[in-house]
């Protein structure tokens, strides 16, 4: 008798995983999908200030910066440069995939 808790708890436990609308599930996933979301957007936001950097050095100094280590120097903000290409007959920026 005093296994019975017990057991009702394992079929319990049993059934919520084996159910496809797990809610827990649910929630892991979309706290993942978000944080991913938010990931993304910080890279785009990223980027666009860094596509801001280029265009101000460019106003600044007559031209385009010739590398990223030039625009790391100019605005004095460290970067990652193994996260983006940058082209520096164009001035483009772009995250690397």
């Amino acid at each position: 008798m005093k296994h019975i808790p017990f057991i009702i708890f394992l079929f319990i436990s049993i059934g919520f995983t084996a159910c496809k609308d797990n809610p827990a599930e649910k929630y892991g996933d979309t706290v993942i999908e978000k944080y991913k979301d938010t990931q993304e957007f910080g890279d785009r936001v990223s980027l666009q200030r860094l596509q801001q950097a280029v265009q101000t050095f460019r106003i600044t100094n007559g031209r385009l910066p010739e590398s990223l280590e030039e625009l790391e120097n100019f605005t004095g903000e460290k970067l990652d440069k193994n996260r983006y290409d940058y082209d520096p007959d164009t001035g483009t920026l772009a995250l690397k995939e």
